[in-house]
């Protein structure tokens, strides 16, 4: 008899003990949890402001919200990234603006060859990617052009730089030649063709093989790629260049943020917004730590631009056929241009 009872006893601790953890685990469970893609590893700038934003969200929660960082592309390219959050398959994604402008073609304005001076153009204090005036009529005309993509934050990963295999670009002549792949952008197509160049459209997941193989030479694209994605085994060669620094947006889905309570949207706001200010910061020390690696470690050579004032002749040239790729046209661009310089809109 004395065995039964402690053998229900142990039964009944069991028992209990299940249940406790059964509650606790109840208790630990979050109540959102929002999926974030992008296109890049967790150390790459994109991943490094993904999991940022992921650490804020949970801490501005209490856990309450959690965000599943979704790394490496594993959704697809960033055409198709923004195409799932559009549709709501996924609810979050950080994407580069000229892959979101396939889908809101006011992002173009982004993208305008030299109408950025600087990465502080963007995401400094006022700039045009930084919560504020601009960026809210930016969200606006994106939620209307594409019906569903609303933007609650922006970073950038500095300037793009032209990398090759074999040689020194150094002028606009040193482009003849080149297999060059440029992501698939009509803006930034036609800024290309005003140098002379047509280039290779290359989905941004297949450049590292395009690369290997020969099926290209030279590409473009902020320096840290080349270390941190294993580029440099191929690329030895580095232009760094101030015709366009790269520009992404994160962006929500608007019905599955507006099923949010308005607690719960303020603490995604919040959060990009604390990741944003973070991020840059980021993003400006992480330059020299990039240059240094490569140059030390990876025997890459980092050349000089001769005749800069020469691209961004032509390329600021070409700039009234590319208004009509503008959504909104020229008076975006001239609306932007005039918030650049004074801070305030038209």
């Amino acid at each position: 008899m004395r065995k039964l009872f402690v053998v229900a006893g142990l039964v009944a601790t069991m028992v209990m003990s299940v249940l406790y953890a059964g509650t606790l685990a109840a208790a630990a469970a979050p109540r959102v949890t929002i999926k974030y893609a992008h296109c890049c590893p967790p150390d790459h700038t994109y991943g490094v402001y993904a999991h940022t934003f992921a650490d804020k969200v949970k801490e501005n929660s209490n856990g309450e919200i959690v965000v599943e960082v979704l790394d490496g592309g594993v959704m697809g390219t960033e055409q198709a990234i923004a195409q799932k959050v559009q549709l709501g398959t996924v609810q979050m994604g950080g994407v580069t603006s000229n892959n979101v402008a396939q889908l809101a073609p006011a992002l173009n304005v982004l993208v305008m060859p030299y109408l950025a001076s600087s990465p502080d153009d963007l995401t400094g204090e006022g700039g045009l990617l930084s919560s504020g005036p601009y960026r809210d009529e930016l969200n606006k005309r994106v939620l209307a052009e594409s019906g569903s993509l609303r933007v609650v934050g922006g970073f950038t990963n500095s300037f793009r730089s032209l990398f090759a295999k074999d040689k020194c670009i150094s002028t606009i002549d040193d482009l003849k030649g080149l297999k060059i792949r440029a992501p698939k952008n009509p803006v930034m197509t036609a800024m290309w063709e005003s140098w002379g160049v047509s280039t290779y459209p290359i989905a941004w997941g297949e450049t590292f093989g395009a690369i290997a193989t020969g099926v290209v030479d030279s590409f473009d694209s902020p320096t840290d790629v080349i270390l941190n994605m294993g580029f440099h085994e191929h690329i030895k060669y580095i232009t760094e260049a101030t015709y366009l620094p790269l520009a992404a947006v994160v962006v929500i889905n608007n019905d599955f943020m507006n099923s949010l309570s308005e607690a719960d949207q303020q603490i995604i706001l919040k959060s990009a917004e604390e990741t944003d200010i973070s991020h840059a910061k980021y993003v400006a020390e992480n330059g020299a730590r990039v240059r240094e690696a490569l140059t030390s470690e990876h025997g890459v050579t980092f050349c000089e631009l001769k005749d800069a004032d020469v691209w961004a002749e032509k390329a600021r040239g070409a700039w009234p056929s590319l208004y009509s790729l503008v959504g909104g046209g020229k008076e975006w661009v001239d609306e932007t241009l005039h918030y650049k310089e004074t801070g305030e809109l038209n």
